[in-house]
C-alpha cells in the first residue's frame, strides 16, 4: 500500500476530486496538457497534486507526484505542465522540488519503506512546445537535474 499520510488529501480521486488539475485517479490535465498513467495487475499508484495542495507558498514547485509501486520497483516521478514559453523555468521547479522540498522527500521515503524493490527519481515535463536535444541538455546541465522525458501534448477537446 502506498502511503501519503499526512497529503491524503491531495491524492486525485476516480470521482469527487477537489483538485482542478485531476481528471481521475491517474489522470491530470492543465490548460491542454495531459498526462495519464495506466496500471497493470500486481501495480499500484497514486498521484498528488504539489502546486496549490501539498504545497501552499510561493516558492518554487511542480505540479504533481506520480508514486508507483509494482513487485520490484517503485518510481517517484515529478510532473510539470508547462506552456510552450515557459519550458525553462519547469526544470528550476523540477529542480526545487527534488533538492528543496522536505515534503516530497518524506513522500519519497514513505514509498521507499513500503515493501521491496528498488525506488527510482524520475521528472518529466509534459508541454506543447518543443526543444531541441542540444537545448535539454543544456538545461539539465543548468539546472543539475536529469529529465526522463520532455513530453509533446497537443491542447484537444477532452
Amino acid at each position: 500500500m502506498i502511503d501519503t499520510n499526512p497529503f491524503s488529501h491531495c491524492e486525485c480521486r476516480r470521482m469527487g476530486n477537489s483538485q482542478t488539475l485531476c481528471r481521475s485517479e491517474l489522470t491530470l490535465e492543465e490548460q491542454g496538457k495531459k498526462v495519464c498513467l495506466s496500471v497493470r495487475g500486481g501495480e499500484e499508484a497514486k498521484v498528488l497534486v504539489l502546486d496549490g495542495c501539498v504545497f501552499t507558498d510561493n516558492n518554487p514547485k511542480c505540479d504533481a507526484l506520480y508514486l508507483y509501486k509494482s513487485r520490484n520497483r517503485k518510481i517517484a516521478a515529478l510532473v510539470e505542465l508547462k506552456g510552450a514559453g515557459d519550458i525553462p523555468h519547469a526544470f528550476e521547479q523540477l529542480t526545487y522540488t527534488k533538492r528543496q522540498r522536505p515534503e516530497y522527500a518524506q513522500l519519497k521515503n514513505q514509498l521507499d519503506q513500503s515493501g521491496p524493490g528498488t525506488l527510482f527519481e524520475k521528472s518529466f515535463i509534459v508541454t506543447n512546445g518543443m526543444l531541441s536535444k542540444p537545448e535539454i541538455e543544456r538545461l539539465e546541465n543548468q539546472h543539475q537535474i536529469r529529465v526522463s522525458a520532455v513530453l509533446h501534448s497537443e491542447p484537444g477537446k477532452f
